[in-house]
C-alpha cells in the first residue's frame, strides 16, 4: 500500500479505538452501576466495532459480522447521550 492511502475502515476504527480511551480516561467517578454497565458495554460495544472493520479489511468476513453482531447486542438501549464527551 502506498504511503499516504487512506483505508476509511482502518481509519474508522482507529477513530473508535481513541474514542474508547477517552472515555476509559474519563472514567465514571459520578456514575450509578446501571450507567457504569452501560459504559463497559459501550466501551466494549466500540472496541467490537472497531475489530469487526479491522477483520472486514482482512478479508474474515464471518468473524467481523461475529463482532459486528455482538457490537450492536451490547450497544442496545444505551443512553448515548449520557457518554457524550467534550471536544477538549
Amino acid at each position: 500500500m502506498p504511503l499516504g492511502v487512506l483505508i476509511p475502515s482502518l481509519e474508522f476504527a482507529s477513530w473508535l479505538d481513541r474514542y474508547v480511551d477517552r472515555l476509559v480516561q474519563d472514567g465514571n467517578e459520578n456514575g450509578d452501576a446501571a450507567s457504569g454497565e452501560q459504559r463497559v458495554d459501550l466501551m466494549v460495544g466500540l472496541s467490537n466495532a472497531a475489530e469487526a472493520l479491522r477483520a472486514s479489511e482482512r478479508c474474515d468476513h464471518e468473524f467481523a459480522e461475529q463482532k459486528l453482531r455482538s457490537a450492536l447486542e451490547l450497544m442496545r438501549g444505551i443512553d448515548l447521550g449520557r457518554f457524550a464527551l467534550s471536544a477538549g
